[in-house]
């Protein structure tokens, strides 16, 4: 598919994973977000735009995103199916660890940039998405207090 021809919220997802990458070096900022654009061919002003307002911390809750899709895609309810409950924890929490392996600085930045007040409720709002999909994936239908 062409770059150009993804929408503003496909084009954050295409570029979350190379934005990652590159702040390991730049940070969440500008230069990583310039650099995945590039890397994808990407309009670095269309870029910018799919970013607007949101800064590091949308980003962030990009590159988050593209690994709770992935995993679900990786990891379905049936690929989960035949392991006891604590085992389909252990590999989906094993799956987000693998995620990240060599991009530990990243993540350092990027929880460095959650842990800050003003992005603590999208911090959490990110963090218990991510739960609700391991859960989901588990098999956890609860819908009441039992949920988790």
């Amino acid at each position: 598919m062409d770059v150009a021809d993804l929408t503003l919220d496909e084009l954050r997802l295409a570029l979350a994973p190379g934005i990652a990458d590159a702040a390991v070096f730049d940070g969440w900022g500008d230069a990583a977000l310039e650099m995945a654009a590039d890397q994808l061919g990407a309009d670095r002003d269309v870029a910018r735009l799919a970013f607007k307002d949101e800064g590091a911390m949308g980003m962030i809750c990009a590159w988050i995103e593209t690994i709770d899709r992935q995993m679900a895609l990786d990891l379905p309810p049936e690929k989960l199916a035949d392991m006891k409950i604590r085992e389909r924890i252990r590999a989906l929490v094993q799956y987000r660890l693998d995620a990240v392996a060599g991009q530990e600085e990243s993540l350092r930045r990027a929880l460095a940039i959650m842990a800050m007040p003003q992005n603590a409720p999208r911090a959490l709002k990110t963090g218990w998405n991510s739960a609700d999909v391991m859960w989901r994936l588990a098999g956890d239908t609860a819908t009441d207090y039992n949920h988790y």
